[in-house]
């Protein structure tokens, strides 16, 4: 069972994800707030952490290079989620260190598959 960081400031988007995380069999922990997403990863180092692109006051950019900077948290796999447009985003998701990109609204098989993939289950 892993542990899996959901961030996006939708709270229905976060509600689904967790749902499908534990349907899964993993737990998961959610936020709205960037910063509170830094300091959750530090705090509970996730095995993966779906992040949304478009955050209040912040955006997943920011929130992955700090994700990236810290020693704690540099490793932990960083999928971008995004309903902007594809290659403009999946090209920034990439320069900040995102391990993937993924276009939103996100088919279930497809958030399956990432969870499996990333969590090695």
């Amino acid at each position: 069972m892993a542990l899996i960081l959901f961030v996006d400031d939708e709270p229905l988007t976060l509600t689904l994800l967790s749902q499908a995380a534990e349907i899964l069999g993993h737990d998961s922990v959610t936020t709205e707030s960037g910063q509170e997403a830094v300091m959750i990863a530090e705090e509970q180092s996730p095995e993966v952490i779906l992040l949304d692109m478009n955050l209040k006051g912040t955006d997943g950019v920011q929130v992955t290079k700090a994700l990236r900077e810290n020693p704690k948290t540099s490793e932990i796999p960083i999928l971008i989620l995004s309903a902007g447009p594809g290659l403009q985003t999946a090209e920034l998701a990439a320069a900040s260190g995102a391990n993937a990109y993924l276009q939103k609204p996100i088919r279930l098989q497809t958030l399956i598959e990432v969870i499996r993939e990333y969590t090695e289950q």
